[in-house]
């Protein structure tokens, strides 16, 4: 299991900026999704998504309630003309897109996570992060030198292949604070992911 980890400063290199070409889909724990993602929809022409308030999770939320909230977010993401999806969540939603991903690959092309907020003592954490497939961006903010990121890098490590960005020198979330630097780094990640998806694809109808 190979983790990489880039520090993005203020004065530190930023990608190459381009543009995703497939859905990219903004996954959020709660309501006010569009408040939320407004700089992702902007910038990255994604659409969002949030969960009926009896669905809303957070990161004490039970399997049971992030099973409805993963089972409804992919109900959505069915609806979607272009395949499968950049998945892009942050704080709480970000486990229920590391289910999503883990549960139902064929729906995910990437997870971006945002400042995640997971419990990792959750019965399963491990082995749901095994599970994951898609190319997966961690990016998290730390705001001082001894932030405590180790969440954030538990995600990032557990998930094979994993890709860790830290924003230094900004609070949490990244998203907001530096919005510009986050959805670069997003971006440049999610054509990485459609290059790999290019390549899998005719790989996948071969052995079908």
């Amino acid at each position: 299991m190979t983790l990489s980890t880039v520090i993005d400063s203020d004065f530190g290199y930023e990608p190459e900026e381009s543009t995703p070409q497939h859905d990219v889909v903004c996954l959020n724990a709660g309501t006010s999704a569009s408040e939320w993602f407004a700089s992702q929809v902007d910038a990255l022409g994604a659409r969002v998504w949030e969960p009926q308030i009896s669905l809303a999770i957070d990161v004490g939320s039970s399997p049971r309630q992030l099973e409805m909230w993963v089972d409804a977010a992919s109900s959505a993401l069915r609806g979607s003309p272009s395949g499968p999806a950049h998945i892009l969540a942050t704080g709480a939603a970000a486990y229920g897109a590391i289910m999503l991903a883990a549960t139902y690959p064929e729906q995910v092309k990437s997870i971006i996570l945002g400042d995640p907020e997971v419990d990792t003592t959750l019965e399963g954490y491990t082995t749901t992060l095994r599970r994951v497939q898609a190319p997966s961006l961690v990016i998290a903010a730390a705001p001082r030198s001894d932030t405590d990121i180790s969440k954030p890098q538990s995600v990032a490590g557990g998930i094979d292949n994993g890709v860790f960005v830290i924003i230094d020198n900004t609070p949490a979330p990244a998203h907001h604070s530096r919005p510009h630097s986050f959805n670069e780094w997003t971006k440049s990640f999610m054509k990485i992911a459609e290059g790999l998806h290019a390549v899998g694809s005719p790989q996948e109808e071969a052995n079908a």
